[in-house]
């Protein structure tokens, strides 16, 4: 059971990984859009039939592909299914600190806004928002996340831009229920780096 709940809150806190990306362009219409990425170490606090407990894990690998259209006013949205790999590094139950080495995988949905800030260079600053939902493979309950992202896109060639970005992922407070035991999340977030391309259809 607790490894269940630990997969489900590292894979809810990736959302980072949002593979939204923008650069500067005269035209409006579709583009696809994909990208890979990785987050830092982070704490996660829950509570399992009145005990509190804490881990420590992170997103060791994200990649997803979207699907975005450009209304050409500086603004974009996007809709992306993500896949994330999570390991946890060591639980503290009671105050007795647990050593493990256990990792899972999980899928998530995106739907996420974008703003460019266009300016007279070739590379263009960007910020995002996005709100997702994931399934853990080990867990029974889906979660639900929000994302930021900071990051910089440029052209490459005609119709392609590369991006980089470092996002935070929020998870919010959440109650899981798993094999029969309600277990509450305090939430947490997750900082992160992602890079990716956009091709324009």
């Amino acid at each position: 059971m607790l490894k269940k709940l630990l997969i489900a809150s590292v894979i809810s806190s990736s959302s980072l990984m949002t593979p939204i990306a923008m650069a500067e362009t005269s035209d409006s219409g579709f583009y696809l859009t994909a990208g890979i990425g990785t987050g830092l170490e982070t704490d996660m606090d829950f509570n399992v039939d009145g005990t509190d407990a804490s881990a420590k894990g992170r997103t060791t690998f994200g990649g997803g592909i979207g699907l975005g259209y450009d209304f050409d006013n500086r603004l974009r949205v996007e809709a992306g299914v993500i896949r994330s790999t999570a390991d946890i590094n060591s639980v503290t139950v009671g105050g007795t600190k647990y050593d493990v080495d256990d990792s899972a995988s999980g899928t998530g949905l995106s739907v996420s806004v974008a703003y460019d800030f266009e300016n007279d260079s070739n590379i263009t600053p960007f910020i995002a928002g996005s709100y997702d939902i994931s399934w853990a493979e080990d867990a029974d309950d889906a979660s639900t996340s929000y994302g930021i992202d900071f990051g910089l896109s440029t052209p490459v060639s005609d119709g392609m831009e590369l991006w980089g970005a470092i996002g935070l992922g929020i998870s919010p407070e959440d109650t899981y229920d798993i094999d029969g035991t309600s277990v509450k999340s305090d939430g947490g977030t997750e900082w992160g780096f992602s890079t990716g391309l956009r091709i324009r259809l």
